[in-house]
């Protein structure tokens, strides 16, 4: 079984930047399984949108190779077919939203591919359905919330039925609620439909949810581990200028007073209960 996503020493530059002597990725070795969620950090300029754009042949490798389900993005014959496997959503959900009214949206990509209107029907419907939309579809896209306006642009690459999103910062212009729903249903996509998810992220509760973690740092990978020992790495992230997800850095200042907590706490629910754990232990049943 060949990996899903493979990339092997890529090098990328882009043609303006040719005269600097800094590659954008230099010498990127990666492999995503199917079925993976994988979030990307990095600081601004580290390459991770760059990186991701390899992923469905947006950009070409100046030196290296890209494979997706075994095809090499630089075969310009493969390029569509790996187009429809890995899905991408960008930042904001107005520059990817074109039509009047949340279904005709979501049937854009299909209708173009010249698909019978049944088959049409169906996937719309069950899109919309797979980011809680359904309700939504014969309403006009620009009255939404930008939560909504995100979940409708996910649902539009969802009806070409992919095996991966990659999404690039999806909820980095909206409010807490629109970030919230969006992340349901990144995390809903990938444990009920097995979509493998690559998100791109400043947030760090938002990689906290993935089950694997790479951090860019000057192009390459720096760190490819899981949230819980990624975030153990308090001082790295720091120099790496990231931020620690606020349970970790409360966990790891709970520590640091000699209250006894596991390093790599997560979410919430992990430190209510190992606080909880250590509190009887110290003072015993009340």
């Amino acid at each position: 079984m060949s990996a899903l996503i493979e990339t092997k020493n890529l090098h990328f530059q882009y043609l303006h930047h040719q005269s600097q002597n800094e590659w954008i990725l230099n010498g990127i070795d990666l492999t995503i399984q199917n079925g993976e969620f994988i979030a990307i950090l990095g600081s601004n300029g580290c390459g991770k949108s760059t990186l991701a754009k390899h992923f469905n042949a947006l950009l070409m490798p100046s030196d290296g190779t890209v494979r997706v389900n075994g095809m090499d993005t630089g075969d310009e014959k493969k390029q569509f077919e790996i187009k429809k496997l890995i899905g991408m959503v960008f930042q904001n959900p107005d520059n990817q939203l074109i039509s009047t009214i949340v279904e005709e949206d979501v049937a854009f990509a299909p209708e173009n591919l010249g698909m019978p209107p049944s088959e049409i029907r169906e996937r719309v419907d069950w899109a919309l359905e797979a980011v809680d939309m359904f309700d939504y579809k014969r309403h006009t896209p620009f009255k939404l919330s930008g939560g909504q306006k995100q979940r409708v642009a996910i649902a539009g690459i969802l009806a070409m039925r992919p095996q991966c999103i990659v999404l690039d910062e999806p909820t980095s212009m909206l409010d807490p609620k629109g970030r919230t729903d969006v992340m349901q249903t990144i995390c809903r996509l990938n444990h009920e439909f097995g979509i493998t998810i690559v998100l791109i992220t400043h947030h760090m509760e938002e990689a906290a949810q993935a089950k694997r973690v790479l951090m860019m740092d000057h192009g390459r990978i720096a760190f490819d581990d899981t949230p819980e020992r990624t975030f153990e790495q308090i001082e790295r992230l720091k120099k790496l200028k990231l931020d620690v997800p606020q349970i970790t850095e409360l966990a790891h200042r709970l520590q640091q007073r000699g209250i006894r907590i596991p390093n790599g706490m997560t979410q919430v629910g992990q430190c209510v209960e190992a606080l909880a754990a250590a509190l009887e232990e110290r003072y015993g049943h009340h």
